[in-house]
């Protein structure tokens, strides 16, 4: 099977990518807001109960996805690219990898909710 390099290095970067999210989330020079929305998506994902159970397919899964997409984006986009690099254990390309994966995957997220979680995060 042929795995897309991109998805090869995105796996290979998870290790490195939860570090970046805890140390985000520790960090006083990231808004709090954006650590404390962080945080409750992690919860939201790793708790049982959900807003669209996941035993209704796809949409009981893509809930979390979703959710997981934009409060990452929205930690990145909050702490800047320095602060970002400053925190990452992996290689440069592998975060450049994590930041076109979450880019992409953001324009999958549908523009009423990013603009209703931008306006949360203000």
């Amino acid at each position: 099977m042929n795995v897309p390099s991109a998805l090869v290095r995105f796996v290979d970067a998870v290790p490195a990518t939860v570090k970046l999210v805890v140390r985000l989330m520790r960090d006083e020079r990231v808004d709090r807001r954006h650590r404390i929305a962080a945080g409750l998506a992690l919860a939201y994902v790793v708790l049982p109960i959900d807003l669209i159970p996941d035993r209704i397919r796809v949409l009981g899964k893509v809930d979390d996805a979703v959710l997981v997409i934009v409060a990452l984006t929205r930690l990145v986009d909050a702490a800047g690219i320095d602060v970002v690099r400053e925190h990452w254990d992996a290689d440069a390309e592998s975060l450049d990898t994590l930041l076109g994966l979450l880019a992409a995957a953001g324009s999958f997220v549908p523009k009423r909710l990013r603009v209703v979680t931008a306006m949360m995060g203000r």
